[in-house]
């Protein structure tokens, strides 16, 4: 009776716990995972494929994703630096050509050399070929005529490198001096007295005679500066003095250019600031105005460069995961806002924080070169030289101590 009751099955307690198995056939099986094959394999890259629409966007967003990385990466690439070659045979010059370059070898016989920094003791040969100094040599006694080479005989002569102006403005202006074509300051109104963004570039005139009066002075080189009526007042350049230099001797910019023949990306940058009383007496401000002129200039430029650094961050740890879904929306959102921050006006103040531009002040007094270090050390950025600092020799010291 009790036992009937604990035990109701008619089965051993073992056997009780154990229930029939359903066979299947292993052909039921195969066809159940060929669907699941189906449906998680091939049916949803069929029925949820994207349209040619949708793949031309994607690839749209990647490739204004790689563009902005691409000039994020230009952002914190330091200035060109060139160095020097190892030997003549080495060196090039990208400005001369094959039509009114110089097609023939020619030396310079016995000639005492001043290289910039010494007199060369003795006479010496200087050679040229293809626009550059191929070899300098102890003067030969042979009188024997050298094949295919111009010998010029300066007996004697003293023979110097070409001078280099650092603060220049013929080109800017033709000469004689006229209203017309004086394009040194650019004054406005609406603009005031920040103009970094004009270039001397577009202000050339590459047919001013003057350049062949300054190179008869020895002034091979001029550094091209716009005028210092402006706390900012624009990017410089470099030029020859030697005008209708192109294959075809036309009175074009491009073949003034020191740097002719590098590409343009690879050129130095040189910007024009002034102080105290040229941009005060132009705009009737106070030291005190420009000064805050300047810093309010700096400090938009500074937040300008925060944005575009943090949307080169985000682009890049984006870039990084390779999804493509996440890339769209980054780059949807991004375009919303109007794509990798940037600001025309201030691309060559944007320079000048991210130490791709030699900056060039002009500034007479004492108390102008300490305000302008002082904004040098707020904002971080580095003064290449004061020009017309005719008070320099007052705070030696202090200039030093700057550390630039």
């Amino acid at each position: 009776m009790y036992k009937s009751l604990l035990n109701p099955s008619p089965y051993p307690p073992s056997q009780a716990s154990r229930r029939p198995l359903i066979k299947i056939p292993v052909s039921i099986i195969l066809l159940i995972l060929i669907v699941l094959g189906l449906q998680f394999l091939i049916l949803p890259n069929y029925l949820y494929r994207n349209t040619p629409a949708a793949e031309n966007l994607s690839q749209f967003h990647l490739n204004q994703l790689a563009a902005g990385l691409e000039k994020c990466t230009d952002f914190n690439t330091p200035p060109i630096s060139y160095a020097l070659p190892s030997s003549s045979s080495s060196r090039k010059n990208p400005r001369w050509n094959p039509v009114s370059g110089q097609n023939e070898t020619v030396l310079l016989k016995n000639a005492i050399l001043f290289d910039g920094d010494t007199i060369l003791s003795g006479l010496v040969d200087v050679e040229f070929k293809e626009g550059i100094i191929s070899s300098v040599s102890s003067a030969s006694n042979s009188q024997a005529e050298i094949l295919d080479v111009k010998v010029l005989d300066v007996e004697g002569r003293y023979v110097t490198p070409g001078l280099v102006d650092l603060h220049s403005h013929h080109f800017l202006y033709s000469w004689p001096s006229l209203r017309a074509s004086d394009d040194t300051n650019e004054v406005h109104l609406k603009s005031g007295p920040l103009t970094p963004f004009v270039r001397a570039w577009d202000s050339i005139k590459a047919y001013d005679p003057a350049a062949a009066v300054i190179a008869s002075g020895g002034v091979t080189t001029s550094l091209l500066l716009p005028g210092s009526a402006n706390i900012m007042g624009g990017e410089g350049i470099l030029v020859k003095n030697l005008a209708r230099d192109g294959e075809h001797s036309e009175p074009v910019v491009e073949d003034l250019l020191l740097e002719h023949g590098i590409p343009e990306k690879e050129r130095r940058r040189y910007l024009k600031m002034a102080c105290g009383e040229n941009p005060r007496g132009v705009y009737s401000h106070t030291r005190m105005g420009n000064a805050w002129l300047f810093r309010e200039q700096m400090t938009r430029a500074k937040e300008l460069r925060e944005k575009q650094d943090a949307w080169c961050l985000s682009a890049a740890a984006v870039r990084e995961s390779n999804d493509v879904s996440a890339i769209s929306a980054f780059m949807t959102q991004s375009l919303k806002d109007g794509g990798l921050p940037e600001e025309l006006e201030l691309d060559s103040t944007l320079a000048m924080l991210r130490g791709k531009i030699g900056i060039n002040i002009h500034c007479y007094e004492s108390e102008d070169i300490e305000d302008m270090l002082h904004h040098s050390k707020e904002f971080g950025f580095r003064i290449q030289a004061f020009h017309h600092a005719l008070d320099a020799w007052e705070v030696p010291e202090l200039i030093k101590d700057s550390g630039e």
